[in-house]
């Protein structure tokens, strides 16, 4: 989330909010920085030289584009392969990058697998479904001079990350959940499945993602709504009404994504209380970082009339219970989240995404 422009966006009803966006400050990331290269560093050299070869590629490779949530194999090397102390430094990569909450979430989303196999209808789609099948690869040595990433993706989780010096881009960022609620209705077989979840991980997934959101549109008053609120038949806007890919409107296994218009209400049109309660949404999925990441984020995005250029979109229903899916978008930007599969509820998922700076794209515009 990183641009040093002057951005103009405007909304449907012709509102424009102007901000001059401050370029990101790698110094307030370096520990992340380090970090991250530490526990990438002893990932790899815990790994078997036959595994360390299925790991590494270049740092340009096409495979570090290549982003998806759907299950199924990947380049990399997989958890499965992986003995006890070579999976906790997998793992341990993986809290250093992203924080303490958003590990949680992720195994929260992995412990849900076996849930899933137990749903499938075929052998098939059942094998492709576990906490094991998700894949490491490295992009490069890990250094604090050059540039290098590493992703961790599988099923409903795709993490990537770039780092270049001090700098740090960690988008795309995907994370989805199914069952996001373990206490619903389940056939028995899939309810055996769930009953072995430890307890720590049978929580309802992304809470505050939904009920901050639903929060927020609620509170609107009509003439609010009508500019943030579509409902599921009506088109979203950029010819995108059925071009949805894994239910987002900005897509899946793209290097970049584009800007929706309209964008939505602006936090220009809300009230004071309205305007605190978008930026305390946008504020639950800076959690998905390091604390020094998320305040480098916040201190660009989230401050002084910051918020006033964001905007909010609400597609579906706004009562509890209904398919329904919603953006925030700013001038740099977008998240989007999305329960809307079948038109039913229980399955998420989530994006943050950057309009230029995706897989670290804009380091050398800065």
């Amino acid at each position: 989330m990183r641009s040093s422009k002057l951005v103009a966006l405007t909304c449907s009803a012709g509102v424009a909010a102007m901000v001059i966006l401050a370029p990101p400050d790698a110094a307030a990331q370096a520990a992340s920085a380090a970090a991250m290269r530490e526990a990438a560093n002893t990932f790899l050299a815990a790994l078997t030289p036959v595994q360390r070869a299925e790991a590494m590629m270049y740092f340009n490779h096409g495979e570090r584009f290549n982003w998806n949530e759907s299950p199924g194999p990947r380049l990399g090397v997989v958890l499965r392969e992986l003995n006890d102390s070579q999976t906790q430094a997998a793992m341990d990569l993986l809290r250093t990058s992203v924080g303490e909450s958003a590990y949680h979430k992720i195994r929260m989303s992995l412990a849900r697998e076996p849930v899933l196999s137990a749903m499938q209808r075929t052998p098939r789609g059942a094998a492709l479904r576990a906490p094991d099948l998700f894949y490491i690869a490295v992009f490069d040595t890990p250094s604090a001079t050059d540039p290098w990433g590493w992703r961790f993706e599988g099923h409903h989780i795709s993490a990537n990350f770039t780092i270049d010096g001090d700098r740090i881009s960690n988008t795309p960022f995907f994370i989805g959940a199914q069952p996001n609620d373990l206490s619903a209705d389940m056939a028995d077989a899939v309810r055996q499945a769930a009953d072995q979840i430890p307890a720590d991980l049978t929580a309802r997934m992304l809470p505050g993602e939904e009920d901050k959101a639903r929060a927020l549109v609620q509170s609107l008053d009509a003439s609010q709504r009508a500019i943030a609120v579509v409902t599921q038949a009506e088109p979203y806007g950029n010819g995108r009404s059925g071009g949805r890919e894994a239910d987002m409107l900005t897509g899946i296994n793209n290097m970049q994504t584009t800007p929706l218009d309209p964008p939505g209400l602006l936090g220009s049109q809300m009230t004071a209380v309205q305007k605190t309660m978008l930026v305390d949404l946008v504020e639950e999925y800076l959690t998905r970082m390091p604390e020094d990441v998320a305040a480098e984020r916040r201190s660009r995005l989230l401050e002084g009339s910051a918020p006033d250029a964001i905007a909010f979109r609400w597609h579906g229903s706004i009562e509890s219970g209904q398919a329904h899916n919603y953006t925030i978008q700013g001038p740099t930007f977008i998240i989007e989240y999305a329960q809307s599969r079948g038109d039913t509820v229980g399955h998420i998922h989530t994006t943050i995404r950057e309009f230029e700076g995706d897989f670290g794209l804009d380091f050398d515009t800065q």
